[in-house]
């Protein structure tokens, strides 16, 4: 099954295999999302789920206290922490 994923800073729609990483995701689109550290550690891939955020995997320990230490409300999450399940649509906020 694929799911589309909405990169609306480029108003970019692609379709990907369900649950497969966002970062891959983006890489293979060309989607303007900055991956640094791919560990969820610097947030440089901070994202809002604007659409679907109950089709992305649960948080971690780690991207939940990164998170938590920005105070970032439920729907931001870290693009290279994200596995998607289903449709979704994405603003690329950045640290």
């Amino acid at each position: 099954m694929n799911v589309k994923v909405h990169f609306l800073l480029e108003d970019l729609l692609v379709e990907a295999p369900a649950g497969t990483s966002l970062q891959r995701i983006a890489d293979a689109a060309g989607a303007d999302i900055t991956f640094g550290c791919r560990t969820g550690s610097c947030g440089t891939c901070r994202v809002r789920v604007a659409e679907g955020l109950s089709h992305c995997s649960e948080m971690g320990p780690e991207e939940r206290d990164f998170l938590k230490g920005l105070d970032a409300p439920a729907d931001q999450r870290l693009a290279c922490q994200v596995t998607v399940h289903g449709d979704v649509a994405i603003d690329y906020l950045g640290l």
